[in-house]
């Protein structure tokens, strides 16, 4: 296996010269709105610059990883540990994979658990033709996703990628290669190894959609290190006063389109910033060397919440999909309330039927 700055490799090879093809302003914008860093050096390929082969030193990341998965730089600990389990690249992992992954690191945090890996592999099992792959629902009677996204809305996600540096994920990253003929297996863990879990247990019955989550709720969740005030506590209700829950922003009740109103609040005096009791989630790079620059205030265009300002439509909470297996009562986990910049009406956007 190639390490993560690795050169060229038969998978590599086999990626049909996947070309740049996004502008300048776009991907400037992604910089700015994502607080990607500069120290991290990200850098627009040419025109003539393809996916992979990896570029020495670095690594190649997409545009869709974040309007799309719920990924954010810095990576969390849990999503590098999962890279390492199988192993295999992020720049090798389908947008369809890492939401997926996202997906359910988040709703075990919103249901008061630590995700676990052995619960995610009892969930979905990694599958794929090189040099992409991605995590698949695992037939075991349930599932932690009510439905399953088939396809990804831009067709041309691979060539609106970038590369930044590999030292921007802490710690080796292995290429994943296949033979011609080979098969990839993935047996999961054994059934007495997760079916008496308790995390197992309560994602079984509150089985959750995939979509975009705004960045209050991935802050609040410690998915995300972008806000703009770390003395400002995200927080929210509902419109018609109804209970609320962090966790339905992946499980909605009824009204499904519900509306939300932020809701901020300022932390006490005596109270540590929001950003810093969550900086151990995180798998920081070795620059920039001040952990600081990372609960510090983005910049003014990033809000508090997925560039909600300056926005002339409201977003409403509005998950589409069919349901594909139902796994028992969804019992709503205790309310915590989330937002994005303070007085700005939330209705979450919804994500395209598969």
């Amino acid at each position: 296996m190639a390490s993560k700055t690795g050169e060229s490799s038969s998978a590599q090879a086999s990626s049909d010269a996947l070309y740049c093809k996004w502008g300048t302003i776009s991907f400037n914008n992604l910089v700015q709105e994502y607080d990607i860093k500069l120290e991290w050096n990200p850098v627009l390929p040419s025109k003539q610059d393809t996916t992979f082969p990896l570029k020495h030193g670095k690594i190649t990341l997409f545009m869709y990883f974040f309007k799309f998965c719920n990924f954010r730089l810095p990576i969390t600990k849990f999503c590098k540990s999962v890279l390492d389990e199988y192993p295999i690249h992020i720049s090798q992992l389908h947008p369809l994979g890492l939401v997926k992954l996202c997906q359910f690191e988040f709703a075990c945090i919103a249901l008061g658990h630590i995700p676990e890996i052995t619960v995610f592999r009892a969930f979905s099992f990694l599958c794929g033709n090189p040099p992409f792959f991605t995590f698949d629902r695992r037939y075991i009677g349930v599932s932690c996703l009510r439905y399953i996204p088939a396809s990804s809305r831009d067709k041309d996600w691979k060539k609106k990628f970038f590369y930044i540096d590999a030292s921007v994920i802490p710690g080796e990253m292995h290429w994943r290669e296949m033979g011609a003929k080979e098969k990839l297996k993935d047996d999961g863990p054994p059934a007495d190894a997760y079916v008496e879990n308790t995390l197992f247990k309560r994602l079984s019955q509150c089985p959750s959609e995939c979509t975009v989550i705004p960045e209050g709720g991935l802050v609040m969740e410690k998915m995300s290190l972008l806000w703009r005030n770390s003395r400002l506590y995200p927080t929210f209700k509902r419109l018609d006063e109804g209970q609320w829950s962090i966790f339905d922003f992946v499980d909605p009740p009824p009204p499904r389109n519900a509306a939300l109103m932020s809701t901020d609040r300022a932390v006490g005096d005596q109270d540590p910033d929001v950003l810093k009791i969550h900086i151990d989630r995180f798998l920081l790079p070795v620059m920039p060397a001040d952990f600081t620059a990372y609960v510090s205030q983005p910049p003014p265009s990033r809000g508090g919440g997925a560039s909600i300002e300056g926005t002339k439509k409201p977003y409403r909470i509005r998950i589409p999909g069919k349901k594909i297996i139902t796994a028992g009562a969804t019992a709503s986990p205790a309310a915590v309330s989330i937002s994005t910049a303070p007085g700005v009406l939330l209705l979450l956007p919804p994500l395209p039927v598969w």
